[in-house]
């Protein structure tokens, strides 16, 4: 059975073999867990010995993960890893990724709870912190929870999950409104604002000539009557700087554009021309079928 100090070292080397795809020195491992290069020389020659890494002998040798290595850190080699981000207080925690999500206590009906496997330092974590795992690279999962106990042995943090999403693969064109419901240059706010109602939308974009010209909102039409503008037309109150999409843009990339820039809609183009407009509520409601 491995010790901490084993299991340590073996995290240590996995996670600078994955990023470098070389041999790992002891030295980098000494560096990393800022432990004794003598400590690190001994152990190594123990887990040499016992088929949990291989030497390269040469002046560019060093050490290499066995299968074993991954196999007793519960961890599946992967050729081209993703990483899995977590992040705390929306911002992204340097140094550790998720590789293994389980969810526990399924059936409870009252709580469910997640242990998430972790490459790096556990210790960069504490009970308590509420955290964002993902999204993960193929279902796009997205977890929230509050950390409720870590073992740094394992490398494993327990969470209580209140929030699970999964962002669905397509892109944004598959879900887009394609039938675009404009306004003209010239139209009068009150034109404006009866286009948007009738339509039950708060936004329509400015197009002629197959060109964006910008895009009314029902927040400008109110702007422009507060300052009693009422002779304005839709392109004097138009937002001009026009956030868009590319149709073939997945929707997380949609979904991120849109946190970016803290906006609920984007004009969706190909090539550069409009041809439709995707919105939360649209992936909303896609996620909720």
């Amino acid at each position: 059975m491995l010790s901490s100090t084993q299991r340590e070292i073996l995290d240590a080397l996995i996670r600078l073999y994955e990023e470098k795809k070389v041999a790992i020195k002891g030295e980098d491992i000494s560096n990393l867990l800022e432990r004794s290069p003598g400590t690190i020389r001994n152990q190594m020659q123990t887990l040499k010995a016992l088929g949990y890494v291989d030497g390269v002998p040469g002046p560019k040798g060093g050490y290499t993960p066995a299968i074993k290595a991954y196999e007793a850190l519960g961890i599946e080699p992967v050729e081209k890893p993703v990483e899995v981000p977590i992040f705390r207080k929306s911002e992204k925690i340097a140094g550790i990724t998720a590789h293994k999500i389980v969810f526990v206590k399924v059936p409870d009906p009252t709580e469910c709870r997640a242990v998430i496997s972790i490459k790096g330092d556990t210790r960069k974590i504490n009970d308590g912190d509420m955290i964002r795992v993902g999204p993960t690279p193929i279902n796009h999962v997205i977890i929230k929870g509050k950390v409720i106990g870590r073992d740094d042995i394992k490398k494993e943090i327990l969470i209580d999950a209140y929030s699970i999403t999964s962002i669905p693969k397509g892109r944004v064109e598959d879900i887009a409104t394609k039938d675009l419901i404009v306004v003209e240059t010239g139209m009068s706010l009150k034109e404006c604002a009866r286009v948007l109602m009738s339509n039950r939308i708060n936004a329509a974009p400015i197009i002629e000539d197959d060109k964006l010209l910008g895009i009314v909102t029902l927040a400008e039409i109110v702007r422009a009557v507060a300052k009693d503008r009422l002779n304005a037309r839709a392109i004097d109150i138009a937002i001009k700087d026009v956030l868009t999409i590319d149709k073939d843009a997945t929707l997380l990339e949609c979904i991120k554009k849109m946190e970016e820039y803290d906006v609920g809609r984007l004009i969706v183009t190909d090539k550069g021309r409009p041809i439709g407009i995707i919105t939360r509520t649209n992936i909303i409601e896609t996620m909720s079928h």
